[in-house]
C-alpha cells in the first residue's frame, strides 16, 4: 500500500499546484521554426538544371520506343502526377 499512498500524495501536490506555462515568446519562435521556406535564386536554378537533365536523359533512354508508347506512359503518368501534387498540397496546407 505504501507505492498507493505515495501516488496518492503526489497526485494531490499535482493538483494542489500551479499549472505550467509557456513562455510569452513560445508562440512566435515555433511559427518562426515550422513557417515555409522560400528556395534562392541557386536553388531554383538548381532545380531547373536537374528537370532539363531528366527530360534530357529520359528522351535519350525512350529513343528506341515506339511513339505510341511514349504517349500512353504520358497520357497515364501526367495526370498521376498532378493529381499527387494536389494532394500533397492539400495536406500540405491543412490547418
Amino acid at each position: 500500500m505504501h507505492d498507493d499512498d505515495l501516488m496518492d500524495r503526489l497526485l494531490r501536490d499535482a493538483m494542489a499546484s500551479e499549472p505550467p506555462q509557456l513562455s510569452p515568446g513560445f508562440d512566435a519562435r515555433v511559427l518562426r521554426r515550422v513557417r515555409a521556406r522560400r528556395l534562392t535564386q541557386s536553388g531554383r536554378w538548381l532545380i531547373a538544371a536537374y528537370a532539363v537533365v531528366a527530360c534530357v536523359v529520359t528522351a535519350w533512354l525512350m529513343r528506341d520506343l515506339p511513339v505510341t508508347a511514349i504517349v500512353a506512359a504520358l497520357v497515364m503518368s501526367v495526370p498521376i502526377a498532378a493529381g499527387t501534387r494536389a494532394y500533397a498540397r492539400r495536406i500540405a496546407l491543412a490547418d
